[in-house]
């Protein structure tokens, strides 16, 4: 296993960048205000500025690299702009208007005072992996946090088998089973009691998802593991699910291919502490609340 740097330094002022992605979602409605007056922003100093409100496809692939990928809506926004760049170049920074904002963590008018010149932040890009994930051999899939196989009823458990590198590793009755990136592993393999990762470690962390064997544990594997998970016996309504957007239905027998792919995001986390973050927005480590008396 291998490290990174927790972050490197960012802090091109605006006049430096010659193309600005700002992108948002369908799904926000309420956030395409705040994304038009970013772009809008950019557009008095940067030659090039693209708006994508639809999040449909926010660089093509033989389209001129965007110096930076401003995302407007939250960490879902984040996260689907993420997977459609599948490691092409452009830092993305995260306008938070959601709730957690764990990943999109700047607020409209931080990113709306850099737009308009008003000087640079000491900000930090994060290079984090991708997953790379195919189903039943075909063409591989992107995601930036996990991979998810469950059961979209869950009235009977899901029979399901895990190799590593070629061998057998674990067989599972479970509701299903979280396969995370470090970035990811404070997502949803958090709440199912997998352990937390630091940003720059490279590794894979495997959490199923309510076992009926106790001994099947969370587990971290090696950057390079390739897993294979294959579904077995009776299913119904299972699917692998990317980043909790992407759905791919699959049925008995079929196949799961997962690895980190080569091709890496870069992230421009603000400020880039990660014990901040866990402390200010998962309240990590923090004591009882104690009423009066």
């Amino acid at each position: 296993m291998t490290s990174r740097p927790a972050g490197a330094p960012w802090a091109r002022p605006v006049g430096a960048l010659r193309r600005v992605v700002v992108a948002s979602s369908r799904y926000k409605p309420e956030a395409h205000q705040a994304a038009r007056a970013i772009a809008e922003a950019f557009a008095q100093r940067v030659p090039r500025v693209d708006l994508d409100l639809e999040g449909a496809h926010p660089v093509a692939e033989d389209d001129a690299p965007a110096d930076l990928v401003v995302t407007v809506g939250g960490d879902g926004t984040l996260l689907a702009t993420a997977r459609l760049l599948n490691g092409r170049p452009g830092p993305v920074l995260g306008v938070n208007l959601g709730k957690l904002g764990f990943l999109a963590a700047f607020g409209a008018d931080e990113v709306l005072a850099y737009a308009e010149g008003r000087g640079v932040a000491p900000w930090r890009s994060l290079a984090t992996p991708l997953l790379d994930v195919s189903v039943r051999g075909e063409p591989a899939r992107v995601a930036l946090n996990d991979v998810t196989i469950s059961q979209g009823v869950m009235t009977r458990l899901i029979h399901f088998r895990l190799d590593v590198d070629g061998l057998p590793a674990a067989t599972y009755r479970a509701d299903g089973v979280v396969v995370s990136t470090p970035v990811g592993s404070t997502a949803y393999s958090l709440s199912l009691g997998g352990p937390i990762l630091m940003p720059d470690v490279r590794a894979i962390v495997v959490t199923p998802v309510a076992p009926q064997g106790l001994a099947n544990r969370p587990i971290v594997l090696s950057e390079h593991a390739r897993l294979r998970l294959v579904v077995e016996g009776r299913v119904d309504e299972i699917a692998v699910v990317l980043d909790g957007q992407e759905r791919i239905d699959l049925a008995s027998g079929d196949v799961i291919d997962v690895a980190l792919g080569p091709d890496m995001v870069r992230l421009v986390p603000d400020g880039y502490d990660p014990f901040a973050v866990l402390r200010h927005k998962l309240r990590w480590s923090e004591g009882p609340t104690l009423g009066p008396g």
